[in-house]
């Protein structure tokens, strides 16, 4: 951001009278300073969609003001509050066209922080080579101003690239310089984000010593600014490698205090990486049952955090419609005004037409969510058995697998194919397959437990997941179904159809991903085949 950036303290009763005053004024560049201003303060107390509003406010005033600092500001800032809810595409957009402006302007310290936080939205969308190339041009702008603290952020940032590249060795080469710049400009709160990063690197490179000795010194002096958020964060890096280097008692009680700064402090995601990591270190501890208790609320708090921040999205995306209307609104008054008395009657005429537009306009836009939601809806689904499909199960099978190996679970999958499907479909018509198809869909719906989930695979072939089974239960909740399916009334359909299906099961744990636990599901269904069908293998 640039030097009309807030203290992360500023009360926000300060940044309110401040606005006061500034719309006192009427000048629209103290207007839209002033919005900023409060739209920073609310965003760090996560009211984003009130934040939202202000900086799209800002954004108007900026640009009758013709400010075009102040203008890119506030597009930054929203860029900020969408990378914040998980939009990324959409803070990408706003970074780029406060980046444009930046550039137009000639503030190339700007410039160069603006590609940093694009860099980061490249990294979090998994553009790794466009990350580090945006990083490496704004640590080129820096050496060039020079702007040290610019140079130390880039490196950092460059340090984190490589790490996700799995290039430890360099990813510490640039956090070291980092942190060689940072130590030396007296910036204590860019001195702890490096060393915090710097610690997580060579974590992953296996110096957990070092790494704890750092992480460390990232705790001190986040303590010693005050600086609660970053406190919890570097407790957590701490109780990580405390773990790792075999003290768990020790790495109980220090994410016991992350814990309990981050609930103090609402900071939902850190507290979902925080019970992640007690889970794993009661695990190690040799206390599975207290394991499977966090790792139960780090999922539920994962849940409702994805919940409410859907939520925030569609609310922020509605606030932005309703400020839009505002400015429309204030714009025509602004004509109204202006206009001859002959021209006032076609203006009322005009701002009617306008509201009804605008009622017109908050309809298509709340059919757009709906339709984006059923989209997003769609797309996980199979539109003839209303069973999830293959995208969704390549998704959430990966996903039980790692926790499965991860936390020593067992993992049953099953694949099931309707027995001479062909032969049905060439005596009965492809309507009446259709029909079986659905109907078999709605059984295995229905039959499942809470916790499994089943998904068409393609054709007459359907995949069912039994979390936290082995093959001994998930092979009798096959053949129940198996059975069922036997015996269920097919002449509802047509009075000489019956159906069959054949089942093969797979849980072996030394499979070394998800696809090879279905591939070897896969060859028991084979065998079924071959030994006669309507069966499950292995018996």
């Amino acid at each position: 951001m640039d030097a009309t950036a807030l203290d992360p303290h500023t009360p926000l009763v300060s940044a309110q009278q401040a606005l006061e005053v500034a719309q006192s004024s009427g000048d629209p560049a103290r207007l839209g300073k002033a919005h900023n201003q409060l739209a920073q303060v609310q965003a760090l107390q996560g009211e984003f969609v009130q934040a939202l509003g202000n900086y799209l406010a800002g954004l108007e005033q900026s640009r009758q003001a013709g400010h075009k600092g102040l203008e890119a500001f506030a597009l930054a800032g929203i860029a900020t509050l969408q990378q914040s809810l998980g939009n990324s595409q959409e803070a990408a957009k706003y970074f780029l066209r406060a980046l444009a402006l930046e550039r137009e302007g000639g503030d190339r310290a700007r410039v160069a922080r603006l590609l940093n936080c694009l860099g980061q939205v490249y990294l979090e969308t998994g553009d790794l080579a466009g990350a580090a190339q945006l990083h490496r041009e704004a640590l080129e702008i820096a050496r060039e101003i020079p702007d040290r603290p610019g140079e130390a952020s880039a490196l950092s940032h460059l340090g984190v690239v490589y790490g996700r590249l799995g290039r430890h060795l360099e990813a510490i080469q640039f956090h070291r310089q980092a942190l060689e710049i940072a130590s030396g400009l007296g910036q204590p709160q860019t001195q702890a984000l490096v060393l915090g990063h710097l610690g997580s690197a060579l974590a992953a490179q296996g110096d957990l010593k070092e790494a704890l000795e750092l992480h460390s010194q990232a705790l001190e002096l986040y303590r010693t600014l005050g600086q609660r958020p970053g406190e919890a964060d570097a407790l957590l890096r701490v109780g990580m490698v405390l773990r790792g280097l075999g003290q768990s008692e020790a790495a109980l009680q220090t994410l016991g205090a992350a814990r309990s700064i981050a609930q103090e402090l609402g900071a939902k995601r850190t507290l979902v990486e925080v019970y992640q990591a007690l889970s794993t270190t009661y695990e190690a501890a040799g206390d599975p049952a207290s394991a499977l208790e966090h790792l139960k609320t780090a999922t539920e708090l994962e849940r409702r955090l994805f919940q409410e921040q859907g939520a925030q999205r569609t609310a922020a995306l509605l606030a932005g419609f309703q400020i839009e209307k505002v400015r429309q609104e204030a714009e025509f008054e602004r004509i109204k005004s202006a206009a001859l008395a002959e021209a006032l009657e076609k203006a009322q005429a005009a701002e009617q037409a306008a509201r009804q537009a605008e009622s017109e306009q908050t309809r298509l836009l709340e059919r757009t969510r709906q339709q984006a939601e059923e989209l997003e809806r769609l797309a996980r689904q199979d539109p003839l058995t209303r069973l999830h499909n293959r995208r969704y199960l390549e998704e959430n099978l990966e996903r039980e697998f790692a926790a499965s190996r991860r936390y020593r679970f067992p993992l049953a999958v099953a694949l099931l194919d309707i027995d001479n499907f062909k032969h049905i479909n060439d005596r009965f018509s492809h309507a009446v397959g259709d029909d079986v198809l659905r109907l078999l869909g709605q059984l295995l719906e229905n039959s499942r437990r809470e916790t499994d989930f089943v998904a068409r695979y393609g054709g007459e072939e359907f995949v069912l997941v039994f979390p936290q089974t082995d093959q001994a239960g998930a092979r009798i909740a096959c053949e129940r179904l198996r059975s069922k399916i036997e015996r269920f009334g097919w002449q509802t359909i047509h009075p000489d159809l019956q159906v069959t299906v054949s089942i093969g099961l797979s849980d072996d744990p030394q499979a070394a991903n998800h696809e090879k636990l279905l591939a070897l599901a896969d060859e028991q269904l084979y065998a079924a085949k071959r030994a006669g069908k309507n069966r499950v293998k292995p018996e």
